[in-house]
């Protein structure tokens, strides 16, 4: 079962910074109810307790599938998402990300990884969400964030801050610019680099093995690399593998 086709954004022009301002506000004199979604049940626990004597934790989900159904069933203020959960049958990542940003737009969006990619985490806030929260952080900054974004503002966690600042600097010592992947280049090297065949990138992604195979070699081709083995090495190395 497949999203449906993510929809083209266009890069901000600027790194937004912690606590920008957004369009979602919430006011209520209610506990803010969120939904957690991480398929690490200890995750799930470590947020939950975190967060539970705040706020209302009205559902908890394992999967992209749980997290959907949840949002269709179960009023929310806010949402807070891992970025991976490989295991359900619709997809994770950047698709699942849209599909939220498009369906559900209304409900702020926290996404939570391990993921350090300076291009993903610009993507993240290209299609609207409200905060990025680093799960090797700890958890108090996530309860600061979902202050923050409840209260209409954007929230970058310091980590993720200090990455996408350092883009916009010029590295010393460098004779060529950094290579940069759009986006859907790096959802398919994320997902090549889990195991997963072209067939079945393919299925999650809505796209044929075709245009896979052309995105992952464009990506090979931009990076210089004559064989596969070498986008684990880049997986690793640019923070898209955790």
């Amino acid at each position: 079962m497949n999203l449906d086709r993510p929809t083209r954004f266009t890069p901000s022009p600027t790194v937004a910074c912690a606590d920008t301002t957004v369009s979602h506000r919430f006011d209520s004199n209610e506990k803010l109810r969120i939904i957690l979604a991480d398929d690490h049940p200890v995750v799930l626990t470590g947020a939950e307790m975190v967060l539970g004597n705040e706020f209302s934790v009205v559902a908890k989900a394992h999967d992209a599938d749980e997290l959907i159904d949840h949002l269709q069933n179960t009023p929310c203020d806010l949402v807070i998402s891992d970025f991976s959960m490989p295991y359900g049958n619709l997809p994770d990542g950047l698709a699942l990300m849209s599909y939220l940003r498009r369906h559900f737009n209304a409900i702020p969006l926290i996404v939570m990884t391990m993921l350090r990619n300076p291009s993903l985490l610009q993507a993240l806030l290209n299609q609207g969400v409200g905060g990025l929260f680093d799960k090797r952080s700890p958890m108090s900054e996530l309860r600061q964030g979902v202050v923050t974004v409840a209260r209409g503002r954007r929230h970058v966690c310091p980590t993720f801050a200090s990455i996408l600042n350092a883009q916009m600097l010029p590295v010393c010592g460098t004779a060529e610019p950094s290579v940069s992947l759009s986006e859907r280049e790096l959802e398919v090297v994320r997902l090549f680099v889990q195991g997963l065949s072209g067939r079945q990138i393919a299925a999650q992604l809505n796209r044929s093995e075709k245009t896979i195979s052309r995105q992952k070699r464009t990506a090979m081709d931009k990076l210089g690399l004559g064989h596969v083995s070498g986008l684990v090495e880049f997986a690793r190395v640019s923070g898209l593998r955790g």
